[in-house]
């Protein structure tokens, strides 16, 4: 038996993103396209990890500069955080766009 840890994580990611899809696809009644439900799916949880590490990073960087990691420190800590959040959907906005998918 091959075991999970060999099966690539994109592949895995694509497959939950299929299966919504063919669930979704009664939608299709409702003029709702089950394969931008697919698309969004499947970037959704390839984000995971990345936000994952970048808060990973947060945390370690406030470690280097004693800052606590407490309520009232919050908006100074995730601001820059936000930020490079923002960037990477505008990054993958224009990424999308330029493959033909558009919002409308």
């Amino acid at each position: 038996a091959i075991s999970r840890s060999f099966i690539p994580k994109q592949r895995v990611l694509c497959g939950v993103a299929e299966t919504i899809r063919v669930l979704c696809s009664p939608l299709k009644r409702l003029h709702i396209q089950p394969e931008e439900i697919k698309v969004m799916v499947c970037i959704a949880l390839s984000a995971i990890p990345i936000l994952k590490k970048d808060l990973t990073e947060v945390k370690e960087a406030c470690k280097a500069k004693k800052i606590e990691w407490r309520v009232k420190n919050m908006p100074v800590i995730f601001g820059k955080f936000f930020l490079s959040l923002l960037q990477k959907v505008n990054q993958l906005e224009e990424a999308l766009t330029a493959k033909g998918y558009s919002s409308q």
